[in-house]
């Protein structure tokens, strides 16, 4: 079974408290793009977070908002931040890191909301179904690219009906095996 791969970049995801304080309270955001998961879209809208003295400036911001807000940067970013994100499944927030997020008029402090997304295949419940998949399932996916392919270990199954297929990598991931937007994988165990 192909399952198209899905490329993701640092970004931000805003409760709606949040982007209230940040941006004002009646704010509009505007939509550039939709992602691959229904629903899901990335804004024009970008922020500086920052931690100790460096920051990294234009993460993008992502709607719908969420419960909580939620940073989800790379591993690299740790070095360049000096910081200690850890790897996690999106909303495992617990003991993450903390960092600031800086838009020109305002400052909100996130005390663990900053982690490094753990790699993971969204799926429908009825296709997990098919293929004998249970949620939080550990697999392993092959990348298709043929001169320099690659098995992803320790890809975490998230399936219900609100997903769309897709298998999320971020950037470093993507560029250590050559993948890009529009390449696909295969469940291989």
């Amino acid at each position: 079974m192909r399952i198209p791969i899905g490329i993701s970049n640092r970004h931000i995801h805003l409760s709606q408290v949040d982007a209230d304080k940040l941006f004002g309270k009646w704010y509009e955001f505007k939509r550039i793009k939709d992602l691959s998961q229904p629903g899901e879209s990335a804004c024009e809208e970008t922020l500086t977070i920052k931690w100790n003295k460096w920051e990294i400036k234009n993460v993008r911001v992502l709607l719908p908002f969420r419960k909580q807000t939620q940073v989800e940067i790379f591993m690299w970013d740790n070095y360049v931040l000096w910081c200690k994100a850890p790897i996690r499944l999106s909303g495992n927030l617990e003991g993450s890191e903390s960092l600031y997020l800086i838009w020109p008029k305002w400052t909100v402090y996130l005390q663990e909301w900053v982690i490094v997304a753990k790699r993971h295949l969204h799926i429908t419940q009825a296709e997990a179904d098919e293929r004998w998949l249970k949620k939080n399932q550990i697999i392993k996916i092959k990348t298709n690219n043929p001169d320099r392919w690659l098995v992803f270990d320790n890809v975490v199954v998230r399936s219900g009906d609100k997903y769309a297929l897709d298998f999320h990598i971020d950037m470093e991931e993507a560029n250590a095996s050559g993948v890009r937007m529009g390449d696909w994988g295969e469940i291989i165990s």
